[in-house]
């Protein structure tokens, strides 16, 4: 049996060549997250889920002078990245790691849009993320919040069925939410999450049968119209108090 991490990454490396066909609410998000980037000269950036690179252009376009590592679970979705970025990704290094194992810190940025949630401890990864942050340094990220997609747990929950979904704890540095509803009936929501990889379960939960499924559906729709909400945090962190005494490596 595969490992969670191992399921995600085969998930995202099945998609990631039209990726960006589906992902238009992931684009929406980067966009949004690019607003709370601080002001950086030649910043050392890490981000972490770079996927196809949605939220990589914007730190590319925002530090033309930065020095970048580009992290993801995916080999696939690295490949597709390093495509997108054509000639910027020469002062790109691309690892396939899911917290960047291999890049050596400090680093004046740390950035990570709609990939958070697919730790198994968020809070736990934030905290880690702040020690390898040089003074002055930011820690940014986009992720599901707490409310993501009530109205189909609750469908579930309706008709007796389990969820596999992630639950995202309350994060610290949350300054912003928006609350997104881009399907309008419950199946397009599920077709959505299935194209853009985001319907791996938690670790030993057994798919539902079909017949289970559509009465959830029915269920939702019934109940909610078929719109399913996504809760997007975003957040902004500086570096832990021990780290202040480390000489910064570039100015902010």
């Amino acid at each position: 049996m595969l490992s969670r991490r191992a399921e995600i990454a085969a998930r995202f490396d099945a998609h990631a060549s039209d990726y960006e066909k589906y992902a238009q609410l992931q684009r929406g998000v980067a966009a949004r997250l690019a607003e709370f980037l601080p002001a950086l000269m030649r910043p050392r950036v890490l981000e972490l889920g770079c996927g196809t690179g949605l939220f990589s252009r914007e730190l590319l376009a925002r530090y033309p002078d930065g020095e970048f590592v580009l992290s993801d679970l995916s080999p696939r979705m690295l490949h597709v990245c390093r495509r997108n970025l054509g000639e910027t990704a020469q002062s790109v290094v691309f690892e396939v790691a899911d917290e960047g194992a291999r890049a050596s810190a400090p680093f004046d940025l740390i950035a990570m849009s709609m990939a958070l949630h697919w730790f198994p401890d968020p809070r736990a990864t934030l905290a880690e993320l702040r020690r390898r942050l040089a003074p002055g340094g930011r820690l940014v990220f986009a992720t599901l919040g707490p409310d993501s997609f009530a109205e189909w747990r609750a469908a579930l929950a309706a008709t007796g069925l389990p969820s596999g979904l992630v639950t995202v704890p309350e994060l610290p540095g949350v300054i912003e939410q928006d609350r997104l509803v881009p399907d309008t009936t419950t199946l397009d929501f599920l077709r959505r999450m299935k194209m853009v990889g985001g319907i791996t379960p938690l670790q030993g939960y057994a798919p539902l049968q079909p017949g289970a499924l559509r009465r959830a559906i029915r269920v939702a729709d019934a109940k909610y119209g078929g719109r399913i909400t996504w809760d997007i945090v975003y957040g902004s962190l500086g570096p832990h108090l021990e780290n202040l005494s480390t000489p910064s490596m570039s100015p902010a």
